[in-house]
């Protein structure tokens, strides 16, 4: 087994690996976890969830970061987060998806704050980006628990999000309040 990346209290991350892809089907079977993940709220079928695992695996080669497995301590699947490359302004995003029955046991927030330490441990880059649908009010209070501060609305893929980003801590020092 791969060893993880990331370690909270009450979770693990890793890196997908091509066996990961029946629990990851699993997750996308829900059209609920899927709804502010595209325009239309509809299961992601086995060739698009195969996909998705083939670009998770090939930007951790790339990158050393990527969308991770995240599952309990005790090895159940929780879903996944990370991070991924935002392609129109080459920024990285911090993303998260759990399965609809670990929602509102905060473990979004847990997971949240901890890819945002891990991120400026082990990268370069002088902030990190997240987005969500602006109806997706559980994962704005994720955002914002977790340094987050509101930047604009775009669309992407065809639907509304709102941009959220935190500086690095040694850009924070540098900023000026407004």
């Amino acid at each position: 087994m791969t060893p993880p990346i990331l370690e909270t209290k009450r979770l693990r991350a890793r890196p997908f690996t091509s066996d990961d892809l029946a629990e990851l089907v699993s997750l996308h079977r829900n059209p609920t976890v899927n709804r502010y993940l595209q325009p239309t709220n509809v299961a992601w079928d086995v060739a698009t969830v195969k996909q998705r695992l083939a670009r998770f695996i090939e930007t951790q080669e790339l990158l050393g970061f990527s969308k991770w497995h995240l599952s309990t301590h005790d090895g159940e699947f929780v879903g996944r987060a990370g991070f991924s490359l935002y392609e129109k302004t080459a920024e990285i995003e911090m993303g998260y998806t759990l399965h609809e029955h670990f929602w509102n046991k905060g473990l979004g927030s847990e997971i949240a704050q901890a890819l945002v330490e891990w991120f400026f441990e082990n990268t370069y880059y002088s902030h990190l980006l997240a987005f969500a649908h602006p109806d997706n009010h559980a994962s704005k209070k994720v955002m914002k628990r977790a340094g987050f501060e509101f930047r604009e609305t775009l669309e992407v893929d065809g639907m509304p999000c709102e941009f959220y980003q935190v500086l690095s801590p040694s850009c924070q020092k540098l900023a000026v309040p407004a």
